[in-house]
């Protein structure tokens, strides 16, 4: 009896090795199948036979291609690499049993040839890039399309080139660029069936999706590359698309990438990437250097009924339980349905990025400024040569979401939307390629996730201002204080510069007229384009043009097109004429209203309560709330309450009548660590005195809440 059990146990711990030997190789199976998936699914089948059927002509019997030179080492457009993209292309074909190369071994020869070609050449570039991620990546997905499909490739090549893939340091890598090496490093495990470099793989793949105060996703849940700069959609979106495409990889497998990372992820999408977005198009501000680039803002490209292998049909597939919410961002982005539609209202002010969003179902305002903790816009690669100003207040108002599509190379880049700046007769090109930091700390906002105001104490260019924007449901208000400057030309602050669509309407004097082509106006009460009003409280000289502007993409991008284009353009700003002092402007947007309710809103809830270079204040009385930039230790009174703190801050009260009015505070410099505040008002009968103690290191500059009781 004793004999037979230790038998039975024998067999049974047999069993279990061989199990757990087949589970982990059905692992392997598992992922290596999900990326041959995933890689067939990059290619529709008639494009990829006419692209052979054009390139197999110039495949010479020795493996080479008759028109790439292999010497080549320049940084961009690099021609080896063409060499390993057509070979992806024939293993596909051959891979691919609806395709007409299937299975031909006339094709696999030239495969075999092709690669022995490049073992033997060894390509390299003089950009890091191509050897350490482009040239690894793209072997990688031949040998695992070759590996997966049991095709008899000589086992000595395939070693050969696996060793060769061991390129780029994925420890000193960041972002983006440490996902793409993971990739190629997962690729070899999944042919080696290695677990050791698999989990290494998965480890290093996913460490971007942690918050850093280095590049990378910040504790704000706003993305910063190329040193703290602002990129929340292009290596943002890169980012996204990487670690979505290898969760969904894994998923389901021992490797799987684990709850709490999935949920950071699923944050940064849905409530930092997705909310840049209106209808099609994302904000202009969050693209980085690819501002440039034709098309870049149509948002089309990352849903599932553009591409295979899309971002958010990727981000289904890692995490199908937020299905719903991203077929609501398709329904808009592919203008199935409304931009309002299923939008909820919100407010966020990225402290790390200093970036505000503000989502309303109307309509979308947001602004872009820099601090010396951040960089200003970015030149490099020959792109975005005229986006010098970018930073400085920069406004994206979006109703339709196309206001700026591909408008960029016709702009005027000194009257970027929302910026105070010189007027100068010609567009001004970057000096400093890569960014630059910017001036000063004063740069931050207060939030309570639905309300909240920004501010940028702005200085560049021989040009300082005191901008702050303060945002409510209907509307948001722009004040400027303390414009200085010496500067020999105009200085101005421009309100909005979009496309012209439909009329534009002005009132002023208790006259309404249309402005035709252009206009200067002395003391406009408003003026509406566009299903979008601008109120104008207080005295100001204002220039409007409604004409065609003209250029090209290579204007703004060596790399693109030289041929000219041309359309017709909103332009509105305030000139503050030339040397002015301790100028001031003042409006009111007004997004989603018509030209019959522009005569009747006279905008009678917002009270402007202070507009100087020490403070500025605006009261929704309609929401009961106030808000207040301190730009040195101060107080605000007015008749329902007064506001006293002793050190430079921001302040926004909700429930102002009530005996339990609600605070949210901010330091904008991230450096104070306490605030003495004292609140009183007719309603609570007593001063109510607290020391605050601010949030800080990573969370310096965020907001911090509290009720009176």
């Amino acid at each position: 009896m004793r004999k037979a059990i230790i038998k039975i146990f024998t067999l049974i711990g047999v069993f279990m090795i061989a199990f757990c030997k087949l589970y982990g190789q059905d692992e392997f199976q598992i992922i290596q199948s999900k990326i041959d998936d995933h890689l067939k699914a990059e290619v529709k089948n008639d494009l990829l036979t006419s692209s052979i059927a054009a390139d197999w002509p110039r495949l010479q019997k020795e493996g080479s291609y008759a028109d790439i030179n292999y010497s080549s080492t320049i940084e961009t457009a690099w021609p080896p690499l063409l060499h390993l993209k057509r070979l992806n292309y024939l293993t596909l074909a051959y891979v691919i049993k609806e395709n007409k190369y299937f299975n031909q071994q006339e094709v696999l020869a030239g495969i075999i040839s092709g690669l022995r070609y490049w073992y033997a050449q060894n390509p390299s570039s003089s950009n890091w890039f191509q050897n350490d991620i482009a040239v690894p990546t793209a072997l990688g997905e031949i040998l695992i399309l070759l590996n997966h499909n049991k095709i008899n490739f000589p086992v000595f090549l395939q070693d050969s080139l696996l060793q060769r893939m061991q390129q780029g340091n994925v420890y000193k890598s960041i972002g983006a660029n440490k996902v793409d090496i993971a990739t190629h490093m997962l690729y070899r495990a999944c042919i080696t069936k290695d677990k050791t470099l698999m989990a290494t793989a998965l480890e290093q793949a996913f460490y971007p999706i942690s918050f850093t105060s280095k590049q990378g996703l910040q504790y704000d849940y706003s993305y910063l590359q190329h040193g703290p700069q602002l990129q929340i959609a292009s290596y943002g979106e890169v980012f996204l698309k990487g670690e979505y495409k290898v969760a969904s990889w894994v998923q389901g497998t021992i490797f799987a990438l684990s709850a709490d990372k999935l949920k950071i992820l699923n944050n940064y999408l849905i409530n930092s990437y997705l909310k840049t977005i209106r209808g099609r198009y994302i904000d202009f501000n969050t693209e980085g250097r690819g501002i440039s680039r034709n098309d870049i803002l149509d948002k089309k490209s990352i849903t599932e009924s553009s591409v295979n292998n899309s971002l958010l049909g990727l981000a289904k597939k890692a995490s199908p339980e937020n299905t719903g919410l991203i077929n609501e961002a398709q329904d808009r982005i592919n203008q199935i349905k409304a931009p309002s539609y299923k939008i909820l209202p919100s407010h966020t002010h990225f402290w790390k990025a200093d970036y505000t969003l503000h989502t309303r179902p109307t309509y979308s305002f947001n602004v872009r400024s820099v601090s010396k903790r951040t960089v200003r816009a970015e030149v490099g690669n020959n792109e975005n040569l005229l986006g010098k100003f970018l930073p400085d207040g920069s406004t994206n108002i979006q109703r339709s979401g196309a206001e700026y599509f591909n408008i960029m190379p016709i702009w005027e880049w000194d009257k970027i939307p929302g910026i105070t700046s010189r007027d100068y007769q010609e567009d001004q090109p970057f000096t400093i390629e890569w960014g630059e930091r910017g001036v000063g700390y004063f740069t931050g906002g207060v939030s309570d996730s639905l309300y909240g105001a920004s501010v940028y104490d702005f200085n560049y260019n021989e040009v300082t201002a005191k901008k702050a924007w303060f945002f409510f449901d209907k509307q948001v208000v722009c004040l400027g204080a303390g414009i200085n400057s010496f500067a020999t030309q105009n200085i101005v602050t421009t309100i909005n510069q979009s496309w012209l669509k439909g009329k534009v309407l002005a009132y002023a004097d208790e006259k309404l007229s249309r402005v035709k082509s252009k206009k200067s106006m002395n003391n406009p009460s408003w003026i509406w384009h566009d299903s979008i009003g601008y109120y104008f409280p207080d005295s100001a000289q204002l220039q409007i043009t409604n004409q065609k502007q003209k250029g090209s993409w290579a204007k703004i991008n060596a790399n693109r097109s030289k041929e000219a284009i041309e359309g017709k353009v909103f332009k509105m700003w305030f000139n503050h004429g030339v040397d002015p002092a301790d100028a001031t402007y003042a409006y009111i947007v007004r997004p989603g209203i018509s030209q019959q309710e522009m005569q009747i809103d006279k905008q009678q809830e917002i009270k402007i309560l202070a507009n100087s270079k020490t403070l500025q204040a605006v009261k929704n009385e309609a929401l009961n709330i106030l808000q207040v930039v301190f730009y040195e230790a101060g107080v605000l009174s007015d008749e329902d309450i007064t506001i006293k703190v002793d050190q430079p801050c921001m302040v926004m009260v909700k429930n102002i009548d009530t005996k339990n009015p609600e605070i949210h505070l901010a330091d904008p410099t991230q450096k104070l660590k306490e605030v003495n505040i004292s609140i009183s008002s007719k309603i609570m009968k007593r001063e109510d005195k607290r020391l605050l103690v601010l949030p800080k290191d990573n969370f310096a500059g965020s907001t911090m809440s509290y009720i009176i009781n």
